[in-house]
């Protein structure tokens, strides 16, 4: 099992677009084999930072998804909304 880390910078005024835009991300993800789990936080001190947290059966399964059609339309319309591009994480159990 795999944990991915996915920091974005919202750019002021565009959270709640964004926010609709990462339900559909999570809502898509959910029906991709592998997926386990996911969850989306935000920095208490800077409420435009926010962190998704998904789990993977693999990073196979991860990848497969993160190059999917799917994932990259949304994606591609979520980036304006981001004041960065989002950074990406994939993370292992020791």
């Amino acid at each position: 099992m795999i944990k991915v880390m996915i920091e974005r910078v919202i750019i002021p005024g565009l959270e709640e677009e964004y926010e609709n835009f990462s339900r559909r991300i999570l809502q898509q993800a959910m029906h991709t084999p592998g997926y386990i789990s996911g969850e989306s936080l935000k920095d208490a001190a800077h409420p435009n930072h926010r962190f998704i947290f998904t789990r993977w059966q693999n990073e196979t399964a991860w990848l497969k998804w993160k190059k999917s059609a799917e994932r990259q339309d949304i994606s591609a319309n979520m980036a304006a909304m981001l004041a960065y591009e989002e950074k990406v994480t994939v993370l292992e159990h020791l």
